[in-house]
């Protein structure tokens, strides 16, 4: 009896002074390890271990390893993986008014994005989030203003848009925009674009220069077209499991780390980009620059596709975001 007492004793003395064990935790995204969603998520995993002391430790997954975009939603939602980025588009399905950030000719700058993600449009898009999916939103970061390229012609005018087929993202905004525009849109997940392009299963695409650079879209493209129709925001997001488990201070430095990984991950992204036209044109890409007559006149194309899409996403919310941008270009 006295060796089992005393052996319990030294169990519990151990267990009260021993270290705590390092709570592993995996998080997901598409893009390869050196674009910025790939250095600014070991960014925020190191600042998340520092803050903790190393108590919570987050294994990073690029390329993705853990599944596609919406793949690895369904599985955050479901708390098999704990946290993941993706751009906005895929939220739309569950959170309509997401639908928000991809209103074509919506953004005029940087500066006015950043007043809808970081004021009470993005704080109210992410408390649906998390009341309508249990998905906890944790920062919004840049994936850029998006830009179109193709394999046929130079692109300068809506009439050079007739006929392209064009890979969009499987969501019914892009798909009237680009109808619109008078182009054959073809929804393609994002795995599947380098092929289709590379076969002329379909001739052009659009995204943001980080994803034209690194997903090597200079060796199946010969034109871009600075048209910067849409503005997409990447987003940090974690399983409410994962996120649940954890302490209020552990909370708290979760959220803190992940504010502090938006504002690098922003700046590494917008810097990139202006490097990286430079870079496009290197590899061979002929770049154009639509007068800004030629883009009031894209504009007024899909004119009535914001409208409509207004109404589905809330007058109110936009009306919302039309004023942030407005106070942000106040002197």
């Amino acid at each position: 009896m006295r060796m089992r007492f005393l052996t319990a004793a030294f169990l519990g003395a151990f267990l009260v002074t021993a270290p705590a064990v390092a709570q592993n935790t995996r998080l997901g995204y598409v893009p390869v390890d050196d674009h910025p969603v790939g250095q600014a998520s070991r960014h925020f995993a190191k600042l998340v271990e520092e803050k903790t002391a190393g108590r919570l430790k987050i294994e990073t997954f690029g390329n993705g390893v853990l599944g596609s975009e919406p793949e690895m939603q369904a599985s955050v939602q479901a708390g098999f993986i704990d946290i993941m980025v993706g751009p906005t588009p895929n939220l739309v399905g569950v959170v309509p008014q997401f639908m928000i950030f991809d209103l074509p000719f919506f953004y005029k700058d940087f500066a006015a994005v950043d007043a809808v993600m970081d004021g009470p449009v993005g704080e109210k898009l992410f408390a649906q989030l998390r009341e309508k999916t249990g998905i906890v939103g944790l920062a919004w970061w840049d994936n850029g203003f998006r830009h179109m390229t193709n394999a046929k012609r130079a692109v300068n005018t809506v009439q050079d848009m007739a006929g392209l087929n064009i890979r969009v993202i499987p969501n019914p905004l892009f798909i009237a925009t680009w109808t619109a525009l008078g182009t054959n849109p073809t929804p393609l997940p994002w795995p599947e674009l380098y092929s289709a392009l590379e076969n002329r299963a379909v001739d052009a695409q659009e995204t943001p220069y980080a994803l034209i650079y690194t997903a090597r879209f200079y060796e199946v493209q010969s034109h871009l077209a600075k048209t910067g129709h849409v503005y997409t925001p990447f987003v940090l997001l974690a399983s409410r499991k994962w996120f649940g488990s954890l302490s209020d201070k552990d909370k708290a430095v979760v959220m803190e780390a992940a504010k502090e990984s938006a504002t690098f991950q922003r700046d590494l992204s917008r810097k990139a980009a202006e490097q990286l036209e430079g870079e496009l044109k290197a590899k061979g890409f002929k770049i154009t620059q639509p007068t800004p007559e030629a883009m009031a006149a894209m504009s007024a194309r899909v004119a009535p596709v914001v409208a409509e899409y207004s109404r589905k996403i809330g007058l109110d919310l936009v009306e919302q975001a039309r004023a942030a941008m407005a106070a942000s270009a106040k002197p």
